[in-house]
């Protein structure tokens, strides 16, 4: 697991989450006492349908120092593993606080070669939470073995969670900057038809309000040499739109591609609107994954002067199952404080500090709130800097959370700054 452990000495959070889970949720704040409350190890006692190791191995408690020596002092790690059509899953530790929950797993192919460095947890739930997300942080080619880490959001505090892996997706590859034999300027006038909205399986852009119209089933096989497994069906203007149908594998919800038009200069025009639905043999709208419509606005543009390209998401093993694990969880408790500071739209009223982050309470509207940095200083000098942002706001009630990229030793706290406001904690 040598280089399983190298890949984890630096594990960043995704720097696009607050985008993955940021959504409205209804939950009842809750008071503490404003006291230090030096954080409970996390212990975690398996079910009895789980294989488990009565010792904890040399290469599961380097695997823990290596992802940090602060999860390990804080955590006791697991040995839980589900095998499922030669897949192992193993549950490695896992942490949780008032809003969220981080569980860290390895998976690995003990027959074939089905996990690698492109693995991706496609299908999966967790016990916890009503957002999730899911991302490999690591892999060690020689045992086949991936490390992931899965975080949830938005659940209140339960001590049994439960989680299960569906389907996962490895093998992939990014086509880039692909283009086709196709000149925009040849593109003609096409009315367009309404979609029944029982056929559409889902939608991205700008948001769209109303009926939905795609171009009618096209007869054109237009496709690129690298990749064969698409063809552009049909494309048309209407309205000073540019409408672009596509048709994937039957039933296809996994390889897809991302559309656009560009000009000698490098600059870009997205789709404004992009929906996902099927066809049948005869072209009638039904309710599948084999057809895409990109629609592009072109009302101010020269379409001679631009060329449509793609950027296609491919994977070669796409692989079902059944690998779920429950356990025990305790919840790692924290620190309140009074925080008032004013953010214009919305205003902090309270300062929650958990081993997992900062979570800051508020009333007003932080819908457009992207960025909030909160500078930690230990009493031995050091620093570390909180950025990855996640918001729970429903409705007028603010709730942000800062996470921590290793876990906050709370004792350990000297001060606290965000966005150049010191927070007094006593």
């Amino acid at each position: 697991m040598d280089k399983l452990k190298e890949s984890v000495q630096s594990i960043p959070l995704p720097q696009d989450l607050h985008k993955r889970v940021k959504m409205g949720v209804s939950q009842v704040k809750k008071k503490r006492k404003k006291t230090w409350l030096i954080p409970s190890v996390a212990t975690v006692f398996l079910a009895s349908s789980i294989t488990v190791g009565a010792a904890m191995n040399d290469d599961v408690k380097n695997l823990l120092w290596q992802i940090s020596p602060e999860i390990a002092v804080l955590l006791q790690p697991i040995e839980s593993t589900v095998e499922h059509e030669g897949i192992k899953m193993e549950i490695v530790s896992a942490m949780q606080d008032e809003d969220m929950a981080v569980v860290y797993v390895t998976m690995q192919d003990v027959e074939g070669n089905r996990i690698d460095e492109t693995l991706d947890i496609y299908d999966y739930h967790m016990s916890k939470g009503r957002s999730f997300t899911a991302e490999r942080i690591g892999f060690d080619p020689t045992t086949k073995t991936a490390l992931v880490r899965f975080m949830s959001f938005n659940g209140n505090s339960i001590d049994k969670f439960k989680l299960n892996i569906r389907s996962f997706l490895s093998d992939k590859s990014v086509l880039e900057n692909v283009t086709f034999p196709l000149d925009l300027q040849d593109v003609e006038k096409q009315q367009i038809e309404l979609l029944p909205d029982d056929t559409i399986r889902g939608s991205g852009g700008a948001s769209s309000e109303g009926d939905v119209y795609v171009l009618p089933a096209g007869n054109l096989n237009i496709q690129t040499q690298l990749y064969d497994r698409m063809r552009i069906t049909n494309i048309g203007l209407h309205n000073d739109k540019l409408y672009v149908q596509t048709e994937w594998p039957a039933n296809n919800a996994i390889e897809h591609g991302e559309f656009y038009l560009v000009n000698p200069a490098g600059q870009k025009i997205l789709p404004t609107v992009s929906y996902s639905y099927g066809r049948d043999e005869q072209g009638k709208p039904i309710y599948a994954y084999n057809y895409e419509e990109n629609i592009f606005n072109v009302k101010d543009i020269n379409i001679s002067e631009y060329e449509l390209q793609a950027k296609i998401y491919t994977a070669g093993q796409y692989m079902e199952g059944d690998w779920e694990a429950s356990f025990k969880l305790e919840e790692m408790k924290g620190q309140s404080v009074p925080f008032a500071m004013d953010f214009g739209d919305w205003v902090a009223k309270e300062l929650k500090i958990s081993p997992l982050g900062l979570t800051i309470l508020g009333k007003g509207d932080a819908t457009e709130t992207e960025e909030l940095t909160a500078t930690i200083v230990l009493k031995d000098g050091s620093h570390k800097e909180l950025t990855s942002l996640v918001s729970f706001t429903d409705k007028n009630q603010v709730k942000l959370k800062l996470l921590s990229e290793e876990p906050l030793e709370l004792e350990q706290i000297k001060s606290i700054t965000i966005n150049g406001f010191e927070v007094n904690l006593y």
